[in-house]
């Protein structure tokens, strides 16, 4: 890598898996701190929430899970990517705009922790693999997806990519749906809510109340929000709780975000987080360098 303009991507929810960060734990003493410190936060012991099955996929657990490990990451490389790059872009998928929030410095650690605890349970009482379910679907070939479709308990969560796109909602309506509208690859995802939907209304008022006295600093650094693409560079910092509390029930416009960073002529990617998906998202015709920072390997490795 050379000093070239960089985007940033941050992985969300359903990345997690039980070994995460062991490596990191193993190498680091300030890592093990760093858990010690989030386990007293979170008033239970991450490390053991992680090796949970039970525990592991649900709402309330795997988004600090998720969080704590991306500081990790970007505390080991944050200095090292601001010397080498003369331009960097920030965008987060869902949760993962918390993970680009924190490297932009909006809040010191223990604080954006408690935002997120904030968040994971706000967006938790609607969490019931029972009741809800997300699909993935891969789009057949050049198929375009009438939105008219959608309703009556079934919600476009998320548009991925011109190929990818998230639907959610009830269980056995977004089931029915899925057997009557044969568009796709229907891929179930490890989530149990139906994120970004109206369905989520009540968790984004809960979780506004809940962070109304989080003070925020304003950022310096372009970043880039799922809800409708506002660049948080460029609004107060004081609107980062109400945009924060609007991106819960919004659809992800990753699609459009992704055009819009390669607008400002990107040529280099990264994806922090537990597992590398979103780099499967960039056109296909991207012509740059892609790296995913998933472990102390890959870090190594750069």
């Amino acid at each position: 890598m050379s000093n070239k303009n960089l985007s940033l991507l941050f992985t969300g929810q359903g990345s997690q898996f039980a070994e995460m960060g062991a490596d990191f734990v193993n190498k680091y003493d300030w890592v093990k701190e760093r858990y010690t410190i989030s386990s007293e936060i979170l008033g239970y012991d991450l490390l053991e929430a992680q090796s949970d099955p039970s525990l592991l996929n649900l709402t309330q657990y795997s988004q600090p899970m998720i969080f704590v490990f991306s500081s990790i990451v970007i505390d080991i490389c944050k200095d090292f990517l601001h010397k080498n790059f003369s331009k960097i872009i920030l965008a987060g998928h869902s949760l993962g705009e918390y993970c680009a929030l924190y490297f932009a410095e909006a809040l010191n650690f223990e604080e954006m922790l408690e935002v997120v605890k904030y968040r994971a349970d706000s967006m938790s009482i609607v969490s019931d693999p029972n009741k809800y379910v997300m699909y993935a679907i891969l789009k057949k070939e050049d198929l375009k997806i009438n939105e008219n479709l959608f309703g009556n308990g079934i919600y476009i969560a998320n548009i991925n990519s011109d190929r990818q796109v998230v639907i959610c909602g009830l269980k056995d309506r977004v089931n029915q749906f899925k057997e009557k509208n044969p568009i796709g690859k229907f891929i179930p995802l490890n989530v149990s809510a139906p994120f970004h939907s109206d369905l989520m209304k009540d968790s984004a008022k809960i979780f506004s109340e809940k962070i109304k006295n989080n003070l925020f600093k304003k950022i310096n650094i372009d970043l880039i929000s799922n809800h409708n693409l506002v660049n948080y560079k460029e609004i107060s910092e004081k609107e980062y709780s109400t945009q924060l509390s609007l991106q819960i029930h919004s659809p992800v416009m990753w699609s459009e975000t992704i055009k819009t960073i390669l607008n400002d002529d990107i040529n280099t990617f990264i994806e922090i987080g537990p597992k590398k998906t979103l780099l499967n998202f960039l056109p296909k015709d991207f012509q740059g360098e892609k790296y995913s920072y998933c472990s102390i390997e890959d870090i190594n490795n750069v």
